[in-house]
């Protein structure tokens, strides 16, 4: 590659663009060292990105913007994407189970395989209203309680939720929470396009006095759904198979998310 200092305005863009697509996120800084320009040019490449679309800006830089998701989560057809990076995620988010704990787990096919592949001599107890747990668990040996919780059952999502089950919830005090992600996005959380999820996973995590743990694989990084679940103060953990730049660990610890890789 040419020097970078003889590169024009747009050439530059480009390449930052290019820098944060491959690793999420990038900071103003240390692209700034790179490119032997001032952190106030790259701040209004950055924003030249933004007009476009392409990126949103942080505090300290930028990460890389996809487009808005548009279908809303159908159990079965999520469960063939990925299926291989599911179950890493889900064999390092079962380490973090601790005997005598309570935990809810919430919807979607990564939280249905959990019991499937934690020890089965931990005593704990499960409340859920994710159903596809009872086909991914079968008939495997299992020290823990599990509770499904009732209400009004969708097929599409595999999941029951309505006034009753919030009613549910409402009595439990849970240790821990573990919820599946339709998208997360660094400046605004987790968001879905399910509005049934919204009020289940809120009230999952009002009524839980330990960690929020969040499992998501590299295809969910980046994406704004219409609906927010959680902000990402209200995020204690984050499991991933997505080889995170530095920057993003930085990101991540400034928001006092742990994350851990898969």
């Amino acid at each position: 590659m040419e020097a970078v200092d003889i590169l024009l305005p747009a050439q530059r863009r480009q390449i930052i663009l290019e820098i944060i697509k491959e690793n999420y996120t990038a900071r103003s800084s240390q692209l700034s060292e790179r490119f032997k320009v001032s952190e106030m040019t790259i701040r209004r490449d950055l924003a030249a990105l933004e007009h476009q679309g392409m990126v949103k800006r942080t505090h300290g830089g930028a990460v890389f913007h996809h487009e808005r998701m548009i279908d809303k989560f159908k159990y079965q057809r999520s469960k063939e994407d990925n299926p291989e990076e599911k179950e890493k995620i889900v064999r390092k988010a079962v380490e973090l189970i601790e005997p005598h704990d309570v935990v809810f787990i919430g919807e979607g096919t990564t939280p249905a395989m959990m019991l499937s592949h934690v020890d089965p001599n931990i005593p704990f107890s499960v409340f859920t209203n994710n159903h596809g747990i009872a086909a991914e668990l079968g008939s495997l040996p299992m020290s823990a309680e599990l509770i499904f919780l009732g209400g009004q059952y969708n097929p599409d999502t595999c999941s029951t939720s309505g006034n009753y089950t919030l009613e549910l919830i409402e009595r439990i005090n849970a240790s821990k929470v573990f919820l599946g992600v339709d998208a997360f996005s660094l400046r605004i959380g987790l968001t879905t396009k399910n509005p049934e999820f919204v009020a289940i996973d809120r009230a999952m995590i009002r009524h839980t006095s330990g960690q929020v743990i969040i499992m998501a694989d590299h295809t969910k990084f980046g994406l704004v759904a219409a609906l927010e679940v959680a902000k990402p103060k209200e995020i204690d953990v984050l499991v991933t198979d997505f080889k995170l730049s530095q920057e993003f660990y930085e990101n991540m610890e400034a928001l006092d998310i742990k994350v851990i890789l898969a």
